[in-house]
């Protein structure tokens, strides 16, 4: 299995099975994943400890790491330990349940804060103020063990009954039941026993279940895959003749409800096969669409394997590129690096709007597709021309009309 985990993402402090306590673990997985945007659910990641070298497979939806909880709504907030805004819910020892801040005051000595529990239930809690309380850390905790099911690896969890906080450091199986591992600040370890609605299916009924749903979904090419399961993951090899078929498999095994996670070996033979330069260049069309909702970017095909690497800024806006490269005919697998940056200034928005009003009314620039986006400061020029003149123009007529601003030129020549 070690052979196909090839690339580090990260490292984190979890329990091992073999060593019996907290250990590093490297978090590897088969292709490269940025962590500086949206990191895709279902990602299978191995996870090795550092000290014994003992693996066991995880998913990236079953990491905090990959998983930014910003919006708190399945968080609380505690009282002296988080950085409180209106709207977040606040756990307040004694209370049977979180209520939800309507409202923060402050006068010069005091701070005023109004918790609604429902039903007409609201509480006034009257602390000293203190500046320091601004910087306290804005980030909630699962509250144990209510919340057990809930919590990823990595939280930051609040152990309600022992008052004492801590963090989630892995969910293992005692031969039983599987168990949420925590680590508490006092360096005690705690197993919580999962709900029976968490608890994975013995291995034998879950590849019955598994190979039954497969048949009935599939029939076409059941007969020519093989599946095999261990601790709720699938694992599921053979050949399909195209890659949507391929990620169809994967979401329908992703969808049962009683399946963690799949681990795809799955192989695409296309039945038309496509060179390396023609695939290349039918993603390029994509990219270069005036609609498409990403830029600076880069692609490489080896073997009908699509790499693009690229910035973005709004992630709802990234389904449609994705299912237009996983659709070009010929493509055997589609990794994609993706980094979301902060929206540029309005300035700078203005800027490109301008530039690329400017592009489009030239004449010199005629049958010419290009894109103008803004990063760290710059213009990125993208799309295609028709000659190297056209080229060189597009630089001169950007630079025109930024003055200072650096204009990074990556449009490529197409002779139609």
């Amino acid at each position: 299995m070690k052979r196909f985990f090839i690339h580090k993402i990260a490292s984190e402090n979890l329990f091992c099975r073999r060593c019996k306590g907290i250990s590093s673990h490297s978090l590897l997985a088969r292709e490269p994943i940025c962590t500086r945007g949206l990191v895709p659910k279902g990602i299978p990641l191995l996870c090795v400890c550092d000290a014994c070298q003992t693996s066991f497979i995880a998913f990236t939806h079953e990491f905090a790491f990959f998983n930014a909880h910003d919006d708190n709504q399945n968080y609380a907030k505690i009282l002296g330990r988080s950085r409180l805004i209106p709207g977040d819910w606040l756990y307040v020892k004694g209370q049977p349940r979180p209520g939800k801040i309507k409202g923060i005051f402050h006068t010069a000595t005091e701070e005023i804060i109004n918790v609604s529990y429902g039903e007409d239930s609201d509480e006034k809690i009257v602390r000293e103020y203190s500046e320091a309380s601004e910087n306290e850390p804005n980030y909630g905790y699962r509250l144990l063990p209510v919340q057990c099911a809930q919590t990823l690896i990595g939280d930051p969890v609040y152990h309600v009954l022992r008052d004492q906080f801590g963090k989630a450091v892995g969910v293992v199986n005692d031969g039983e039941k599987e168990k949420l591992a925590v680590l508490l600040e006092d360096e005690t370890l705690v197993f919580i026993t999962l709900p029976e609605s968490e608890q994975t299916l013995p291995n034998p009924r879950l590849r019955e279940i598994v190979n039954a749903k497969m048949g009935e979904a599939f029939p076409d090419i059941y007969s020519s895959l093989h599946i095999d399961v261990g601790q709720g993951v699938v694992y599921i090899q053979g050949t399909v003749p195209n890659f949507p078929l391929r990620r169809e498999i994967s979401r329908f095994l992703a969808n049962l409800p009683m399946v963690r996670g799949n681990v795809d070996f799955l192989r695409v033979e296309p039945t038309h096969p496509v060179s390396d330069e023609n695939l290349g260049n039918a993603a390029l069309a994509i990219l270069e669409d005036p609609a498409s909702v990403i830029f600076n970017y880069s692609i490489t095909v080896q073997g009908g394997r699509l790499q693009l690497k690229a910035l973005y800024i709004h992630e709802n806006s990234l389904i449609d590129i994705e299912k237009r490269l996983s659709e070009l005919e010929g493509i055997r697998d589609l990794s994609l690096l993706l980094e979301q940056v902060p929206q540029e200034s309005m300035s700078m928005r203005q800027l490109c709007l301008s530039v690329g009003h400017s592009l489009r009314e030239n004449s010199r620039m005629k049958d010419s597709c290009i894109q103008v986006s803004a990063f760290d400061n710059a213009l990125i020029l993208e799309g295609r021309v028709q000659s190297i003149l056209q080229k060189n123009m597009a630089f001169f007529l950007a630079k025109i009309s930024t003055k200072k601003i650096t204009i990074i030129n990556h449009l490529r020549i197409v002779h139609e």
